[in-house]
């Protein structure tokens, strides 16, 4: 059974991952700052480190849709 997902589902995936990662990033830092007492530093920079996670995850699931919608446009363009 094929699985084929709409643009608003695939949109929806983008941002939940990119929250998700700035989230991380957001709890690792605050917590790092909490414990040593370094407020701002590790907070701002892991911030930084989850948004980069985030964008890569979003670039990631875009490849991947975009090859599933190639491979498919192949099989019809193939049963034509």
């Amino acid at each position: 059974m094929k699985k084929d997902y709409s643009q608003a589902q695939v949109a929806w995936r983008m941002v939940i991952e990119l929250v998700a990662g700035l989230l991380i990033g957001f709890g690792i830092g605050y917590g790092l700052d909490t414990l040593l007492g370094t407020m701002p530093i590790f907070l701002v920079l892991f911030i930084g480190f989850g948004l980069a996670a985030g964008v890569k995850t979003m670039l990631r699931s875009a490849n991947e849709v975009q090859e599933r919608r190639l491979a498919q446009d192949a099989a019809e363009k193939r049963d034509d």
